[in-house]
């Protein structure tokens, strides 16, 4: 059990580092340009979307798991 505690937290750390960094970039991009200002705006987005994306993962993954298994069996 601890484990599979483990794994889905890393898996949940892994996707929101992805998944956050991103998007937040792709956004600051649109709304800068890729100008000098760019890695200091972007990174203070990261910081905020960073912890919102990890802890929803956290609390919402499993029962998206559980509704794509109900659909595919």
């Amino acid at each position: 059990m601890k484990q599979k505690l483990l794994a889905h937290c890393i898996y949940c750390l892994m996707m929101s580092i992805t998944m956050t960094g991103c998007v937040s970039a792709i956004v600051t991009a649109v709304n800068l340009g890729l100008s000098g200002i760019f890695l200091e705006h972007w990174f203070y987005s990261w910081s905020i979307a960073f912890p919102v994306g990890f802890v929803l993962l956290l609390l919402v993954s499993p029962y998206f798991k559980r509704i794509v298994e109900a659909f595919i069996h």
